[in-house]
């Protein structure tokens, strides 16, 4: 049986998949009911390849409502794929997600670290 020591956390709206892990839950008074309740705008999984693909499908759908605003909700829709350019591009792209997911399950040492520019990047073009 494969344990996993580390969550995957995907908020609403957000490209980002943040890795939390087990130990940074705090103890707390009541005895939990063995299901995991989050606000509603977040999400964990333990699978680094379930948690991408619901960062990626979250993101398409919040850009389709984006254009269904039409000419209203273009500077917001500007702005959110300028801000999530990377994640967009680089990160959920489905050859990373399977590269993700092949690596978590071969190496039971596992450590997501996700591909980031880097900010003393100098574009050729």
């Amino acid at each position: 049986m494969r344990r996993y020591y580390k969550y995957y956390r995907v908020n609403l709206n957000d490209t980002a998949v943040t890795e939390i892990p087990v130990n940074d839950f705090k103890p707390v008074s009541a005895k939990p009911s063995g299901t995991l309740t989050l606000d509603r705008d977040s999400l964990l999984f333990s699978d680094i390849g379930q948690a991408m693909e619901k960062a990626k499908d979250g993101a398409q759908a919040y850009i389709a409502q984006l254009i269904e605003r039409g000419a209203e909700g273009l500077p917001e829709l500007l702005q959110y794929r300028m801000d999530h350019y990377e994640d967009l591009n680089i990160n959920l792209v489905d050859a990373n997600i399977q590269k993700e997911e092949i690596e978590m399950l071969t190496d039971p040492s596992f450590a997501y670290k996700p591909y980031r520019i880097s900010p003393d990047y100098d574009d050729p073009q």
